[in-house]
């Protein structure tokens, strides 16, 4: 990859590739990929370090990425997809894992990540195996998400009640379904802000109550607080730019 310093979102993934700097801890409910272009990198989780070429980060792991001079690729995952699931299915006990060299290739030898991601559906995806109500369920929510009784619209739609609706997502993408729902707000507000919103407007795109609880959800999750985001989103992809939410 050549390009710097810049997002790029997909239909179930988002990539940044440039220079890292160092966030505060955080938990967010992607399968995050890490590579380093050229040399390690360096994920501090907890008490512990870990330094690969590769680093995978598995759901709601806390975890830090630590500064890095040269170049880096970061990719994450929707746990509802099926690159997403291949990519949990290996990682360790705790949630994490280095990464083979093969995977670290697939990033290294890409000329974008739409290139990165076809490779590693190709070489990482088995047979679908995901429950066709909680798909069902899934497309649901992205289109009727806001308000009182999303999810309960959703579940009786595809034929299952609340509770087993929220069961399922937790057994099979490994976050619960109010963490999935936050993650899709969150990137609503990062789309508002990489088209110059307002921070209090940015909130109200992605659905939450204000400005304060989206920073709250931004530093949970990204370990960043919203107008830090908005300086790197601003200078984003216009594939993010022209996706339609």
């Amino acid at each position: 990859m050549r390009w710097d310093g810049a997002v790029t979102f997909g239909d179930y993934w988002l990539g940044y590739t440039g220079k890292t700097d160092q966030t505060a801890a955080h938990a967010h409910v992607a399968i995050q990929l890490c590579i380093g272009l050229r040399y390690d990198i360096t994920v501090e989780f907890g008490n512990h370090t870990l330094s690969a070429p590769g680093v995978l980060i598995g759901p709601s792991v806390d975890h830090r990425s630590l500064p890095n001079a040269d170049r880096v690729a970061f990719l994450y995952f929707y746990p509802d997809a099926p690159l997403g699931r291949a990519l949990k299915a290996l990682l360790d006990e705790s949630g994490k894992a280095a990464v083979s060299p093969d995977i670290v290739d697939c990033v290294r030898q890409a000329a974008n990540f739409d290139e990165v991601v076809a490779a590693l559906e190709l070489k990482l995806v088995p047979p679908d195996s995901f429950d066709p109500r909680l798909s069902n369920a899934l497309h649901l929510l992205r289109q009727d998400w806001a308000g009182i009784g999303a999810v309960s619209r959703a579940a009786s739609a595809v034929g299952l009640s609340s509770p087993r609706l929220r069961f399922f997502a937790t057994h099979q993408m490994g976050v619960p379904l109010s963490q999935w729902i936050i993650w899709r707000k969150l990137e609503r507000a990062c789309h508002a802000l990489a088209h110059d919103a307002s921070l209090s407007d940015a909130a109200i795109a992605g659905g939450f109550a204000d400005q304060a609880h989206l920073t709250r959800m931004m530093r949970r999750m990204v370990g960043m607080s919203p107008s830090r985001v908005a300086v790197v989103l601003r200078n984003t992809s216009d594939s993010f730019k022209n996706q339609q939410f």
